[in-house]
């Protein structure tokens, strides 16, 4: 929503004005303080002649509690030139299979039921439609090399991971860099974190934890994640090295 309203060159007043609500209301539904109502999506939709887009975005977010940031950053995500994606545990979301993604939301807590599991996996998914689009996004993804070794779900299931990452190798704006266990220790073992281009001049960082997920979009803040990343490209294996890391790795559990 702040996407589309600043785009427009409207305040929060003037942008409340045009859809029937306070200022107050869009700007505490902005800063994430105050999570928007199915109703406030349709709104958004009918009066602005979105389609079911916002209602869309509150359905695949809805149930993301306490990472009340993720569905900005799902918004942003969509509207990336560019992804740098760091993660030392788990596949990235955007790469991860069905299977994969499923496990991963099964062993959550506190424990979700089917039908949430179902919807949350819906949404993950369908957050992998922009790798397709005729104008996607440059990305590039790096992992340590534990997550390779992580087994999640069956072996069947990893083999399809692995085969799943192979394929979108071939995608011309995508690069995959594994960090090796002989690298010892680098920077951001802590944790993984995503960096969005938005434009030339514009970026953002996301942080996610157990406990909660955070958009940056302090310069500096953004300039030393930045950094950082390049800073783990460096010490990665080469995509082409990568590659052939994973090809032996699939072939290992087969």
């Amino acid at each position: 929503m702040f996407l589309k309203r600043s785009s427009s060159g409207l305040s929060q007043k003037e942008f409340g004005g045009i859809i029937g609500v306070s200022g107050q209301q869009v700007g505490a539904i902005e800063r994430l303080e105050r999570p928007p109502t199915r109703q406030f999506a349709e709104l958004l939709d009918g009066k602005l002649g979105t389609g079911d887009y916002f209602q869309e975005l509150w359905s695949s977010t809805k149930l993301l509690g306490h990472r009340r940031s993720l569905p900005k950053y799902i918004d942003l995500e969509s509207k990336a030139v560019s992804i740098s994606h760091f993660h030392p545990q788990l596949v990235p979301a955007l790469l991860q299979t069905e299977d994969y993604a499923q496990a991963i939301l099964r062993a959550g807590f506190p424990p979700k039921p089917h039908y949430e599991v179902a919807e949350l996996l819906d949404a993950r998914m369908r957050r992998q439609e922009l790798l397709d689009r005729s104008d996607p996004p440059l990305m590039r993804f790096v992992i340590d090399e534990a997550v390779l070794w992580r087994s999640v779900g069956s072996d069947g299931t990893m083999r399809a991971q692995w085969a799943k990452i192979l394929e979108r190798l071939d995608h011309p704006f995508m690069t995959f860099q594994v960090i090796p266990y002989d690298q010892g220790a680098y920077s951001a073992m802590e944790g993984g974190f995503t960096v969005l281009a938005l434009s030339a001049v514009d970026s953002v960082l996301y942080s996610e934890n157990a406990q909660t997920g955070q958009i940056y979009n302090d310069p500096q803040v953004v300039a030393d994640a930045t950094g950082r990343f390049n800073s783990l490209m460096a010490v990665a294996l080469s995509p082409s090295a990568s590659k052939s890391y994973l090809f032996d790795r699939r072939k290992e559990i087969e």
